[in-house]
């Protein structure tokens, strides 16, 4: 244990000291400004530190959240520095493209699956990942009216406006590889396309019974990964006849549906997959469709896609956290660009909390066997903990007594795990539900 314990810490170092030096490295600077002018004197609000304030979770109003950052800056890193107006700062961040974040996770995520075997987590060889999508609230303002629209809720009383977010997860290891915000009228599938480039061989992507499609199946399997999704029984005549025999394990062909445009697609009317077709009971008696690219029964037998399917339930959790842990709503800014900002930021710092929570989950081993229930670390309480510290894991080479300070810390907020438990979903409880808006002039003080 303690091995395996140091293995990480040491990994977790090296990690978060790549990330470090894609922060302050000349290159990303360049890269991720969204003008050319921007970012060549030297300003009050340097490149490093807009990425910086960013990271520090700013979820209440914009002067305290600038006054504190400023004087924590001062005390822990002997720097005049001085505090910049709200306005400043507003138009500061504009020069910072969102994208800077999301290079920053794919270093991380690149340096987690690297010489790193013994950590990262596999079924059968293969890359667990999960494509899901959710809907988030967004400020009400005319900017983000223009960008993603107008939706009625339930009730058709008041105005809401909504963006789609779409993730590729994996769910063994609990990292987002990829994350996307855009408009509700943009379709799961669509959006789940653009996913697929990050894939690769020895990937098995499980998707819900929205994402069945041949197009999406055919570009999975073009970066030479695997696929299982949760199928309609109607997804076509082939699934209906299947339903309809008595065999529970079946591989079929199918084709592109009557209605695609093949003038804009890699394939033709006569291009076939072959898929393997499986019935699930579950224990309610109700029976599942999966349709997969595993073809061989001996290796993959019948009885293994049930609980494997269910490994997709990690994206499902993964949006509580994203949404009620990380507050993801609660926006540093209101126009489309600090939103962007803000939610490639959370993707970010999410995985950040798992190569932590990662770590210190180790570090409980021992110390609470004598008790009735397995202990795990509160999530909630490690992003708190964060705050601040999450500043000094990425400047100034101080990852290693931070992650250390943050495991004796996490160590000591743990809560049980009660295994079995299950509780009813009541679905109708949403319908009339109404988020507060966010208003301009109001924004959380303590």
């Amino acid at each position: 244990m303690f091995k395996k314990k140091h293995c990480i810490y040491e990994k977790n170092s090296i990690i978060f000291r790549a990330v470090e030096l894609f922060i302050h490295a000349t290159s990303t600077k360049i890269l991720y400004k969204t003008k050319c002018s921007a970012f060549t004197r030297n300003r009050k609000l340097p490149f490093e530190l807009i990425i910086l304030y960013l990271l520090n979770m700013p979820k209440r109003t914009l002067c305290l959240e600038l006054q504190d950052f400023f004087s924590y800056i001062r005390k822990g890193y002997n720097t005049l520095t001085k505090k910049i107006s709200t306005s400043a700062f507003t138009q500061r961040r504009k020069n910072l493209s969102p994208d800077v974040f999301n290079g920053m996770n794919q270093v991380l995520v690149d340096e987690f699956y690297t010489d790193n075997e013994e950590r990262v987590n596999l079924w059968e060889g293969y890359r667990l990942l999960a494509v899901d999508g959710s809907i988030i609230s967004l400020p009400f303002s005319k900017d983000l009216k223009e960008q993603y629209g107008v939706v009625k809720n339930y009730s058709q009383i008041d105005d809401y406006i909504f963006g789609r977010v779409s993730v590729l997860y994996d769910v063994r290891n609990n990292l987002a590889l990829d994350g996307i915000l855009c408009s509700t009228s943009i379709g799961e599938i669509a959006i789940a396309n653009n996913h697929v480039k990050l894939l690769k061989e020895k990937d098995l992507v499980i998707l819900d019974r929205g994402y069945p499609s041949f197009d999406l199946a055919y570009k999975i399997q073009e970066q030479s990964a695997d696929f299982l999704y949760r199928c309609k029984y109607s997804f076509n005549n082939v699934t209906k006849q299947f339903m309809a025999q008595n065999s529970d394990d079946s591989i079929v062909e199918i084709k592109a549906g009557k209605g695609t445009k093949f003038s804009t697609k890699p394939y033709t009317q006569s291009t076939t997959i072959t898929v393997r077709l499986i019935k699930v009971r579950l224990d309610n008696g109700e029976i599942e469709l999966l349709m997969t690219s595993l073809l061989d029964s001996k290796k993959y037998p019948c009885k293994c896609f049930k609980s494997l399917y269910y490994e997709r339930w990690g994206v499902e959790t993964y949006y509580d956290r994203l949404k009620n842990i990380l507050a993801l709503e609660n926006f540093s800014g209101l126009t489309q660009h600090a939103i962007l900002q803000d939610f490639q930021c959370a993707i970010f710092i999410s995985n950040v909390q798992t190569l932590i929570i990662d770590e210190a989950q180790e570090g409980i081993k021992g110390k609470y066997d004598k008790r009735k229930y397995e202990y795990k670390i509160n999530s909630s309480i490690s992003l708190g903990l964060m705050k601040y510290r999450i500043i000094d894991l990425f400047f100034n080479k101080g990852s290693e007594t931070t992650l250390k300070e943050l495991e004796e810390l996490l160590i000591d907020h743990v809560i049980p795990i009660r295994k079995g438990r299950s509780f009813k979903r009541d679905v109708d409880k949403y319908i009339n539900r109404k988020k507060p808006p966010m208003f301009k002039n109001r924004k959380k003080v303590l």
